[in-house]
């Protein structure tokens, strides 16, 4: 099959240990690639000119929709791929992107993202990245959002198509950025005091800093800000506030904010945190049906929600209550997670 005639569009700065794994995975596929460059003062520009010539300069201006505005403007396919330097393709559907480009130039292509963690566990997610840009841009300072230029609402596609990030596998990394991220969203958020999407999004920096005090406040104001209830972000701000109010042992909060916007999603991620806030509770036989529940279905966002995390947490409740052989048994299905080995190992 001929490559596909989209343009990959992707802004870098300093990537030069991550940029090349990602574009091989584009030129794979794809028959451009153009990269807008912030300011690199390592060898990123020279990998990446194995694999196209279209590098850009872009005078770096505190502004990720701006640079990703610029480098669409570059390219001469009319259909976008957008990626970034610290991510790779791992799985695609060619015939159904090519589909999707001949019936849907209004809307927007929806794909996974797997976020590697700092512990090798994957977090899993969804991101709009492919689109027409006759019909979209980016707008937003930091946490950029593809936007209609029509101001129409358009409809999310899902596409067979799945990303591996690697931005989150390096700790140091992953909290200097949050902090970089943390300070441009601040100043956003004087401007725009009620931008529910921003506080969403400094509630995740907060996270990331391990700062649940500040976290679950700037989640209730996302919460409470929020026009509709249907915006992606808002289930995952409820989801993170809830697990902030559960570090923070305030277990009764979690539950009285459950009540109040309701819990519509029926997943295993959803299972998984009633698990945790009934746990936290003292309601055992719940948190564990709960937990059993959340590994009946195939798959999950957070790491082992629908597996090894909901088994270990039913073998801490047995182990817990002095039941042991439920504890074992409960502990050997989580495989090779080395907390539930470690349990095993205390009472075998």
């Amino acid at each position: 099959m001929k490559k596909l005639p989209f343009s990959v569009c992707i802004i870098t700065k300093n990537n030069a240990k991550t940029i090349e794994k990602c574009l091989q995975s584009a030129s794979n596929h794809f028959d451009e690639i153009v990269i807008a460059d912030t300011g690199s003062s390592d060898s990123t520009k020279e990998i990446a000119r194995h694999y196209t010539n279209q590098i850009f300069d872009f005078t770096w201006n505190n502004n990720f929709a701006d640079a990703r505005n610029f480098a669409i403007k570059k390219a001469t396919n009319d259909f976008i791929f957008s990626l970034d330097s610290d991510e790779e393709i791992s799985k695609i559907n060619c015939r159904q992107l090519l589909d999707f480009s001949k019936k849907n130039a209004e809307n927007i292509g929806r794909i996974e993202i797997l976020n590697l963690q700092s512990d090798h566990t994957f977090e899993k997610g969804c991101v709009s990245r492919i689109f027409n840009r006759k019909f979209f841009h980016f707008e937003g300072s930091v946490h950029e959002q593809l936007v209609s230029s029509s101001q129409i609402n358009r409809s999310m596609v899902d596409l067979d198509v799945s990303i591996i990030h690697y931005g989150y596998a390096n700790e140091n990394l992953n909290q200097k950025k949050a902090q970089v991220y943390r300070e441009m969203i601040e100043k956003k958020l004087k401007e725009t005091p009620g931008d529910s999407y921003l506080l969403y999004q400094l509630g995740r920096t907060y996270d990331i800093q391990k700062d649940f005090v500040n976290a679950s406040e700037a989640y209730l104001k996302s919460l409470q800000t929020s026009p509709r209830h249907d915006f992606e972000y808002f289930r995952s701000a409820l989801d993170d506030l809830c697990f902030d109010y559960l570090n923070l042992n305030e277990a009764k909060k979690a539950a009285e904010i459950i009540n109040f916007y309701g819990y519509p999603y029926e997943d295993a991620d959803g299972y998984f945190m009633f698990g945790h806030v009934y746990m936290n509770l003292g309601n055992f036989d719940e948190a564990v049906r709960c937990f059993k529940k959340a590994t009946e279905f195939a798959d999950s966002s957070r790491p082992g929600a629908n597996s090894f995390a909901a088994w270990f947490n039913i073998g801490v409740i047995y182990e817990v209550l002095g039941f042991k052989e439920k504890a074992i048994k409960a502990y050997k299905k989580c495989n090779d997670y080395d907390p539930a080995k470690e349990r095993l190992k205390n009472l075998m």
